[in-house]
């Protein structure tokens, strides 16, 4: 006899709780399952065998028990699948690999400046992306795809970029990438990607502002632990507040004073000739002048952080390129924002770093491919 739908829906939703539980807690046994889950043990035992057939999980080692048999924990089988993350921002493309927990096993930044009307930069990309696969020394067909991440808004079925302000890309198809690259494609818009690497793992990461600090500026909502895009998939595009309304830099949206146009990194980079490590290696070092662009750099973001905590009281996360650097930093950060204190509650209770440091934007792209995977089992 056939399964009812709600029956497959139920089973399916069993199978996601126990791999979810597994993957947030790097390994379980079938009774930490059982007390954790809630659901019966012949169910835990149906749902451990799906997931082993299906090679996502493995015995990951026993756990003594002076009462019986020792405990067979299950972990997730991080070697079993790849997927390849990759960010294309203003000057450079970064590509990432990650394993099956997300965890990312290699990454290459190359400078090249975005143009994708140019077969030239659309051909390298390829390139690229082929490299890093072989780089993970495993069979291409074990790859699950690859994410690929813009600033710009994606459609709804992942199949056209709707807003290419800054290269003039609107209406670019993700067939274009993929008559470059081998295998499954998908795009995805940067600061959904990197905000959703936030959550993957996290979650009791309920409510928080992923703030995208790049080239050019983002953010992502997180909203009852999932990310929200708004009546038409634009929530979170603070790098168009206005800061500046009168006299400001023109963005590239054609409007002045945006967020955009004073906390873009290029803003600091352009002190050590593009590179961003170079830059904060100076400020650790003590260097006057990038002390300085660093200290005029936060007098910009701090009341733009306020101001996301006035409209939202939620936690902040400092993401993108900056969110990298981020940690070593946050006490900089916090100090300026405290300055703009209403309510006398100290920023860095509500103020973090990015909990991925490599590469979030492009890693994000990757774990997205495999929660779409892990979904699917």
């Amino acid at each position: 006899m056939s399964k009812t739908g709600s029956e497959v829906e139920s089973r399916s939703e069993n199978i996601q709780a126990v791999l979810r539980y597994i993957l947030n807690h790097d390994g379980a046994t079938k009774q930490e399952l059982f007390v954790h889950l809630g659901l019966s043990l012949p169910t835990i035992k149906q749902c451990l065998s799906r997931l082993l057939s299906a090679g996502v999980i493995e015995p990951a080692g026993k756990i003594s028990n002076t009462g019986g048999r020792s405990a067979v924990t299950f972990g997730i089988a991080p070697g079993y699948r790849y997927a390849i993350g990759v960010f294309l921002s203003t000057n450079h493309i970064t590509i990432v690999s990650t394993d099956l927990k997300g965890d990312v096993t290699g990454t290459e930044r190359v400078r090249r400046k975005m143009d994708l009307q140019d077969p030239a930069y659309l051909k390298k990309l390829g390139e690229l992306v082929g490299e890093m696969k072989v780089r993970t020394g495993q069979e291409p067909d074990r790859c699950l795809g690859v994410g690929i991440t813009l600033p710009s808004l994606i459609s709804d079925d992942g199949e056209r970029i709707l807003h290419g302000f800054i290269h003039d890309f609107t209406g670019i198809s993700r067939s274009t990438f993929a008559q470059y690259i081998a295998g499954p494609v998908s795009l995805f818009h940067d600061s959904y990607a990197a905000g959703f690497s936030e959550i993957w793992r996290t979650p009791e990461l309920k409510n928080a502002i992923y703030l995208n600090l790049n080239n050019t500026i983002g953010s992502c909502v997180i909203s009852g632990g999932s990310v929200y895009s708004g009546d038409n998939g634009r929530s979170g595009e603070f790098g168009h507040l206005i800061m500046h309304p009168r006299g400001g830099r023109k963005c590239y949206c054609g409007r002045s004073g945006c967020l955009n146009t004073v906390c873009n990194t290029g803003i600091l980079d352009s002190y050590t000739n593009g590179s961003l490590p170079d830059f904060f290696r100076l400020v650790d070092e003590g260097d006057k002048g990038a002390a300085k662009l660093w200290d005029s750099y936060l007098e910009e973001l701090a009341p733009a952080i306020h101001n996301l905590r006035m409209m939202h009281d939620c936690s902040i996360i400092i993401g993108g390129y900056i969110g990298a650097y981020a940690g070593r930093h946050i006490c900089d950060i916090c100090r300026k924002v405290d300055e703009y204190s209403v309510f006398t509650e100290n920023s860095s209770e509500y103020i973090y770093p990015c909990r991925y440091q490599i590469e979030a934007t492009a890693a994000g792209a990757a774990i997205l491919l495999i929660d779409r995977y892990f979904r699917g089992l």
